[in-house]
């Protein structure tokens, strides 16, 4: 149930941010939208929080020696997801008036979020394994 909510959440939050960049492109006012994507992608966030303290999260994926006792260890691949598929997107949605300049740097810049959203989704549900832990 709850991997169904979370896969269910972040699959929200990456077509909601295609959605935005999209309607950026068009020159949408989508003031309530951003709302309403910093307010699932704080769900989200605190959602993450209660599955890894609660569940035993473990690599899943054999990847070789180097990636996997560098960059793919645990916490490494935790703090990844967080800033990739959180605190990026809300960095981006909120200084966003203040950060960019001209319409095609703002463009270019929501597809790099929603790409690194995509990457978090993929080291967030394809990497790791979340298991219960035994109370």
């Amino acid at each position: 149930m709850i991997s169904i909510f979370n896969f269910s959440i972040n699959l929200l939050i990456i077509v909601c941010l295609f959605i935005y960049f999209i309607f950026t492109s068009i020159d949408f006012n989508l003031k309530n939208f951003e709302y309403f994507l910093i307010i699932i992608i704080v769900i989200n966030g605190f959602n993450k929080i209660y599955i890894w303290s609660n569940y035993i999260v473990f690599i899943k994926k054999d990847l070789n020696k180097i990636f996997k006792n560098i960059l793919f260890n645990d916490s490494f691949t935790k703090l990844s997801i967080i800033i990739l598929s959180t605190i990026i997107p809300i960095y981006m949605i909120v200084q966003k008036d203040v950060l960019v300049i001209d319409i095609l740097i703002e463009k270019v810049s929501f597809l790099l979020v929603s790409i690194f959203a995509i990457i978090g989704f993929y080291l967030e549900f394809y990497i790791l394994k979340v298991t219960k832990i035994n109370d």
